[in-house]
């Protein structure tokens, strides 16, 4: 069986979660690989050994990734942010590319923030973003994470923007609307993937 991979991603805050819970629940496999990075940096693994080398000091005296430490080194210089990605990111594209083929299911959806940063949209038959207008986005942000509107702005200043996203994908899913608006545009998205439309 030949699987067909899809590729979920979007801007911070456009509602790539509901997004991923309506694809599963039309019938997709999700891959998180947000949970696929933290595995992958968990106590002992080959991945938390080359990040201790190459950053020093960040891990804690139990043996695990401190995970604030190493966001205060690499948040704002892209340098270090470059090196911690080129780390990191052949880890999960490995254990992704694992998952997958122990996957059952022939639709599989990678829900990947960073899907073009890393690279894995390499192996994605289809590319769908979530997006919404900056100012939405920003407001649910500071809702989401309890944080001021300059903290939102300057996460989204390091991410692409709207137009970007757009561009790159297969089918874009613009949410500024209610989240039952969102559920829908979601379903009709799925389901359109699923028949081959």
């Amino acid at each position: 069986m030949k699987k067909k991979i899809y590729g979920l991603t979007g801007m911070s805050g456009a509602g790539k979660t509901t997004v991923s819970n309506v694809f599963k629940r039309c019938g997709f496999e999700v891959i998180n690989c947000d949970k696929v990075a933290r595995e992958v940096t968990e106590k002992g693994t080959a991945c938390l050994n080359e990040i201790a080398e190459k950053f020093g000091g960040v891990i804690t005296p139990d043996g695990t990734l401190d995970r604030k430490k190493l966001g205060n080194i690499v948040f704002n210089d892209s340098k270090k942010l470059k090196i911690l990605n080129d780390t990191i990111y052949p880890y999960i594209t490995y254990r992704v590319i694992k998952q997958i083929e122990n996957a059952d299911n022939e639709y599989i959806l990678l829900d990947a923030p960073t899907l073009f940063e890393s690279g894995i949209d390499f192996i994605c038959d289809g590319v769908v973003s979530v997006v919404c207008d900056r100012e939405k986005s920003i407001e649910r942000i500071m809702a989401r994470d309890n944080i001021t509107k300059e903290m939102a702005q300057s996460r989204l200043s390091s991410q692409y923007d709207k137009d970007f996203y757009i561009k790159q994908s297969l089918y874009a899913i613009e949410n500024n609307g209610t989240q039952q608006e969102l559920t829908d545009i979601s379903e009709k998205t799925a389901l359109q993937i699923l028949r081959g439309i």
